[in-house]
């Protein structure tokens, strides 16, 4: 097991390496001058090329590379150009909102696609079957940022059951308040998240429902609950296991377009906001903790997976 979590953690070294790199040439290349973040639109270009040289930004790329990457191992990613905070204190400050938003998504979409894909799985080509599909076929198909409006106008619009905008709240602070504030884009991530688990668990449960093992469990008398929940399913949740690994991974970087329509503090609208305002440093640093973030979720997940499946670990 130690040997196999070596080479899996030697592996996410050029990973990251070339995804730093990915990083800084992705906002250093897009066109716009971040100098104009600072000084503004009125500027002379004497104050300019003075900003421009106290920042670093007159230098090759090749140096302002490695200068980013020496920072970074030391823990700093930059201040921002626009508030001149850290942008380690500012990812800080939203990742807490982000990962409470995270585990209340998946939480969701456990509980509606894993019932779903086995109830699914079990009765084939039956309207329960049919009506699973459809279902995971809708909540695939709609864009979040619709299933979020429509969610606002329903439940904060016309009912007032709910706030319009979600401000974060801490759940070990006030459980109901936490509840108001995040179920709203909780919902609205776990309604996709949900449709695609439900295909997964299906699809891998008429997989396993198909072996020698289950087909001579039933011969033998043994009940069909029983094979299903017990037996086939745990067979049959090895793939599903990545599926939500790779959708815990997604959500902590952040949901940019659910956060913007919710107007949640998390990550996701920390990038976006950046963007917007062409802050470039904590644009870069927070693509960065994202990058590590989902490679280390990645990296769990495979771990676990090599736990419940030994054939991993010794090939």
């Amino acid at each position: 097991m130690l040997r196999y979590l070596g080479f899996r953690i030697l592996q996410l070294v050029p990973i990251l390496a070339l995804a730093s790199v990915g990083i800084f040439l992705m906002i250093h290349l897009v066109p716009g001058d971040p100098v104009l973040t600072v000084t503004g639109l009125e500027a002379s270009a004497e104050q300019m090329a003075r900003v421009r040289h106290e920042m670093g930004f007159d230098r090759s790329l090749f140096v302002q590379y490695f200068d980013w990457v020496g920072r970074v191992f030391s823990g700093d990613l930059g201040n921002s150009l626009v508030s001149q905070k850290p942008t380690t204190e500012l990812i800080a400050d939203r990742m807490p909102a982000t990962f409470q938003l995270t585990i209340a998504t998946m939480i969701i979409g456990l509980s509606i696609g894993i019932p779903m894909g086995l109830l699914s799985a079990s009765r084939q080509r039956s309207w329960i079957d049919k009506a699973a599909a459809t279902y995971s076929s809708f909540s695939l198909a709609v864009p979040t940022f619709v299933v979020g409006i429509v969610f606002i106008l329903v439940f904060g619009v016309k009912l007032g059951w709910l706030p319009t905008a979600s401000n974060y709240i801490p759940v070990w602070e006030d459980p109901g308040g936490a509840l108001k504030s995040t179920i709203g884009p909780a919902f609205t991530l776990g309604f996709f998240v949900s449709g695609v688990i439900a295909r997964f668990v299906r699809a891998s449960m008429i997989e396993v429902l198909g072996l020698d093992y289950i087909r001579t469990g039933r011969a033998k008398g043994v009940g069909e609950a029983k094979l299903v929940y017990k037996h086939a399913f745990r067979a049959a949740s090895l793939p599903t296991l990545t599926v939500v690994g790779i959708q815990f991974g997604t959500f902590l970087g952040g949901s940019l377009v659910t956060e913007s329509v919710f107007n949640y503090p998390g990550i996701g609208r920390l990038i976006l906001s950046a963007i917007l305002n062409r802050d470039f440093v904590v644009v870069q640093g927070a693509v960065l903790v994202v990058v590590i973030i989902f490679t280390l979720v990645t990296l769990v997940t495979d771990i676990l997976y090599s736990l419940l499946n030994p054939k991993i670990r010794s090939g």
